[in-house]
């Protein structure tokens, strides 16, 4: 149904590339090939997701390897949970649900730990522990990675030159974006535009 087709039959032979944006289907296929790597489950990916409107919604994702009698993993399989659904949201503590609505919202603009923390109504040991325990990073890590994700988008669907992507997604200038951005992945943002072919 999420993709517009009346059964599961009509999904067979498809990969992620021919469902999802490049920057999504490229970043599954990197999570696929760990746990066919290493042969162990990824737990808890947090992964984002872009609407029409550019605000970004998070799901929580758990990949499981397969394994075939001699050990070898022969596929895998998986649990995706949107992660403002009624069950999932912030059922640890609600002031990380306002803090995490407020980096929704204003992620593109100045955010500092001190607006999460008033947001939010929590101390700052709270407030990094919630989030740790929720996402696995830090809320200013939160925030960056929530930045370099809405950045890869405009990479690979607009034009636009890489000043006008860093200042419109939050950064201070072109070099601390550049920065963020190989740091996470792995590659620069004009690499990353030139190897997806949109450059």
């Amino acid at each position: 149904n999420r993709f517009g087709m009346s059964s599961e039959e009509e999904l067979n032979g498809k990969t992620d590339f021919d469902l999802f944006p490049p920057r999504l289907a490229e970043h599954f296929r990197r999570e696929d090939r760990l746990v066919f790597e290493t042969k162990k489950p990824r737990l808890n990916i947090l992964e984002l997701f872009f609407n029409k409107q550019g605000l970004p919604g998070w799901c929580l994702t758990n990949k499981y390897p397969m394994f075939d009698k001699e050990g070898n993993v022969a596929g895998l399989m998986g649990t995706v949970r949107p992660h403002d659904d009624g069950e999932l949201k912030w059922e640890r503590d609600d002031g990380i649900g306002r803090a995490v609505g407020l980096i929704r919202q204003n992620f593109r603009s100045d955010l500092a730990i001190a607006d999460l923390v008033k947001e939010s109504g929590l101390n700052h040991r709270k407030l990094h522990r919630g989030f740790i325990e929720l996402f696995g990073i830090a809320p200013m890590q939160f925030i960056t990675r929530t930045r370099i994700e809405a950045a890869c988008d405009d990479l690979l669907t607009t034009s636009k030159k890489l000043v006008a992507i860093a200042k419109e997604n939050g950064f201070y200038d072109q070099s601390s974006f550049t920065q963020h951005f190989r740091r996470q992945m792995k590659v620069t943002p004009l690499k990353y535009r030139k190897q997806k072919g949109f450059a």
